[in-house]
């Protein structure tokens, strides 16, 4: 069996996870103005501090369908700051190859509520009312179109979103064009296909929400990924299964995930109520 370089697989995860991070918060629309706009966001509904740690395990696959290279990568997210313009998260990943291993320096990384990273230009145009369909039960929703421009690409999403129903965002479709050759180089479509089912998360059951995810690139990789989200949990995802397929729809790459551990830290009240600060929700566990 062949091993992929460990400083490779460092970039490579962290590059991936911050990829994740930003796909997965474009999902979340303007809030109703009794709310402010991270109430209801996966991190910034938590205080400063809040984190988890998840593992993946990842395996690349030959032509024949053989293993051909495994890594396992633990990564700790942090949430550093959060505000009316958004939150920055600060990434600590480790890569373990062959039984050993190695540590990449931390990162921060700063988005918008939309899923724009700092200098992009993003434009939110509420479209009416709209519905998801879950299990037979369609769900009121509020359609939105969100646009996102950076130096290369315009990203354009449409996304059913619920202010009662976690996850919140029900459905979204997501399409990138490239500035210079106007050609479609990434193409996602996530949508809920399960709300508040039981879910194992360490020693609790909690309510979570089942979510399918098909992306496309340019260059004809698709990938498709199984997410399990526990509002309760900073960063929403508890586990997942993911393959990515080849222009000739081989499997080349499979992972999973799985929360390792974690830090929900509760909002401070409102400044006129406020006497106590932050209060942890879960006392027992942290990690050193």
């Amino acid at each position: 069996m062949h091993f992929r370089q460990p400083l490779l697989l460092l970039s490579c995860a962290v590059s991936l996870l911050l990829g994740l991070q930003s796909v997965g918060t474009a999902q979340a629309p303007d809030e109703p103005s009794a709310l402010s706009i991270g109430d209801r966001h996966a991190w910034a509904q938590f205080d400063i501090g809040s984190w988890k740690l998840v593992r993946v395990y990842t395996e690349t696959l030959g032509e024949s369908g053989q293993v051909e290279s495994v890594s396992i990568t633990e990564t700790k997210t942090t949430l550093d700051k959060a505000d009316e313009k958004g939150y920055a998260l600060q990434v600590e990943v480790t890569v373990e190859v062959a039984g050993k291993r190695f540590k990449a320096e931390p990162k921060f990384v700063a988005y918008g509520y939309h899923g724009e990273l700092q200098g992009q230009a993003v434009s939110v145009k509420k479209l009416g009312k709209g519905y998801a369909d879950i299990c037979g039960h369609k769900y009121t929703t509020g359609t939105r179109r969100i646009v996102i421009n950076s130096e290369t690409t315009q990203s354009t999403s449409t996304v059913e979103y619920s202010d009662t129903v976690a996850p919140y965002f029900l459905k979204r479709t997501t399409e990138s064009i490239d500035n210079e050759t106007k050609s479609r180089n990434y193409h996602s479509m996530v949508e809920v296909t399960a709300v508040e089912m039981p879910e194992k998360v360490l020693t609790e059951v909690k309510s979570a929400a089942h979510v399918k995810t098909i992306e496309t690139f340019g260059n004809g990789v698709s990938k498709v990924t199984l997410e399990v989200h526990c509002e309760s949990i900073p960063g929403g995802v508890v586990s997942h299964t993911s393959k990515q397929l080849d222009g000739n729809k081989r499997t080349t790459q499979r992972s999973t995930l799985e929360l390792i551990d974690y830090e929900a830290i509760s909002k401070e009240p409102s400044a006129k109520d406020s006497t106590t600060g932050r209060r942890r929700l879960l006392p027992n566990r942290r990690r050193n």
